[in-house]
């Protein structure tokens, strides 16, 4: 019996490749099925914009609501805290002025 390397120096090279060629296992891909289509897919394909743009315009209104409520609730209570302290004032200015003692 003849080692492999001498069999394989008998056997011309392009025969291998030819043999390689014919035996090639390759399939082309499948074509795609006709899927029926999925009616969540549909609806958020077509719908997912104006939801997230209603989304954001809803947040956009309840920050804007928010400080602007803040904002109109710290002027208020600088307001009162302002007045207090007049109130206050006038109150120990009417202490200090009063009947001098001897």
């Amino acid at each position: 019996m003849l080692p492999a390397r001498s069999l394989r120096a008998l056997v011309p090279r392009t025969f291998h490749m030819q043999q390689l060629r014919t035996q090639s296992t390759y399939q082309p891909p499948d074509p795609p099925r006709a899927q029926q289509p999925n009616p969540h897919r549909d609806f958020y394909k077509q719908f997912s914009r104006p939801i997230v743009k209603s989304f954001l315009i809803a947040v956009l209104t309840y920050q804007v609501l928010y400080y602007s409520f803040n904002k109109l609730e710290s002027i208020e209570v600088k307001q009162e805290k302002g007045n207090e302290m007049q109130a206050l004032e006038a109150e120990l200015r009417g202490l200090t002025k009063g009947p001098a003692k001897s």
